[in-house]
């Protein structure tokens, strides 16, 4: 009797369509970024996922062009760049041998409670980049379920975070025009969320957060150091106070502050998204 993975794959087999005769050509063209930094992106995973682990000599420059279908001069620039990171490095005589293994993974500890959201505001510095001169009205589409009612003004700010000096995430405001009053330095300066935890007889009602893998636009790409188009993790969050919206914001930050880490077998708990504030 055949096994099951022997029978998953017979069933698989009819339904797969057959790889091309080079796929790495094949995949290489489905992008307009050019092909030297595709492949630098190629080999940069092949590092930090450990599958070229430190001190291990890569395939020859000959290997590389043939098995990705690309000119010598293509295959250099891309081994040019991982040699200038610092991650490849190139011996005369003896071939190309991985130099540093993966790099540090920026990795954030994602929230499940508003206290652990406020609690973030401690580790991170905020710059404001852009204010609203006057008051504005909230976007009528939030990008997530809010039964909370508008408020009739609110004060915009366009900030960015930064760790240890790095660019964490960039992100958009919006606070009710009467609690931005009550403390404009503290929001334009701090974390918004722990301004707004701290408020005397200030009590939120309702919170919601929700996490998903965006292009990066112009601005997000120039203040997160990344190309256009990579992928970033797009916050939406809000509060309510007594039904009324009071805080939104809409944060992007790099994927690999991403970390998703769950225990299979614990009691389920509330969905929530990340801690960005």
């Amino acid at each position: 009797m055949p096994s099951l993975r022997t029978a998953i794959e017979a069933g698989c087999a009819s339904a797969w369509p057959a790889m091309p005769d080079n796929p790495s050509t094949e995949l290489l063209s489905r992008s307009r970024q050019p092909v030297y930094l595709q492949l630098a992106t190629i080999f940069r995973r092949q590092i930090e996922s450990g599958a070229w682990g430190p001190g291990a000599q890569i395939p020859s420059l000959e290997a590389l062009c043939r098995q990705y279908g690309v000119a010598r001069m293509t295959m250099h620039q891309a081994l040019s760049m991982l040699d200038e990171e610092g991650l490849l490095e190139r011996s005369r005589g003896r071939g190309t041998f991985v130099k540093a293994g993966r790099r540090p993974q920026r990795r954030v500890s994602l929230s499940t409670s508003w206290d652990e959201a406020v609690a973030i505001g401690d580790a991170i510095d905020t710059e404001a980049l852009v204010e609203s001169m006057g008051n504005v009205a909230l976007p009528a589409d939030l990008g997530l379920p809010c039964s909370g009612r508008h408020a009739a003004e609110y004060h915009f700010l366009r900030r960015l975070h930064r760790v240890e000096g790095r660019p964490f995430a960039i992100c958009q405001v919006y606070i009710e025009a009467e609690v931005f009053a009550r403390e404009p330095e503290a929001f334009r300066h701090g974390a918004s969320v722990q301004v707004l935890d701290r408020f005397p007889g200030l009590q939120v009602s309702a919170a919601r957060q929700r996490l998903t893998i965006v292009a990066a636009g112009a601005e997000s790409a120039v203040a997160l150091d990344l190309a256009v188009g990579a992928p970033v993790a797009e916050l939406r969050r809000y509060a309510c106070v007594d039904d009324v919206i009071v805080y939104y914001a809409r944060i992007e930050f790099p994927t690999e502050f991403v970390c998703l880490d769950f225990d299979l077998l614990a009691p389920a708990a509330p969905q929530s998204d990340a801690n960005l504030s």
